[in-house]
C-alpha cells in the first residue's frame, strides 16, 4: 500500500514506525522530535516549538527518517485525517 504525503509516495511496507510529533529544540540546541502528549503536558520555556510532524522511521536501519514538517498544529491534524483515510480505504 502506498500514501501519499505532502508531494511524496511512501510504500507502506517499508515502514516500521509512522507518528506525528512536535519538533523541538533544548536550550541547549538539540532538536529532536517528541511526542504530541509530552509536549501538551510538559513543554515549558526551556523548549521552543520549531514546528510539527509527521515522522517515519524505516525498516532498512540503514534508511534515514523522513520527517514531513507543518506550520501548525491544524496543519498537523489535517495530514493525520487524510492519512487515516488512505489507510482505511
Amino acid at each position: 500500500m502506498n500514501l501519499h504525503i505532502q508531494e511524496s509516495v511512501i510504500d507502506l511496507e517499508e515502514v516500521s514506525q509512522l507518528y506525528p510529533a512536535a519538533i523541538i529544540r533544548y536550550a541547549d540546541g538539540t532538536v529532536t522530535p517528541i511526542s504530541l502528549e509530552w509536549f501538551d503536558e510538559m513543554a515549558n520555556r526551556d523548549v521552543e516549538l520549531l514546528h510539527y510532524a509527521i515522522c517515519l522511521h524505516y525498516k532498512e536501519s540503514d534508511k534515514s527518517p523522513t520527517i514531513f514538517p507543518y506550520e501548525d498544529r491544524e496543519k498537523l491534524e489535517e495530514g493525520i485525517a487524510d492519512l487515516a483515510r488512505q489507510i482505511e480505504s
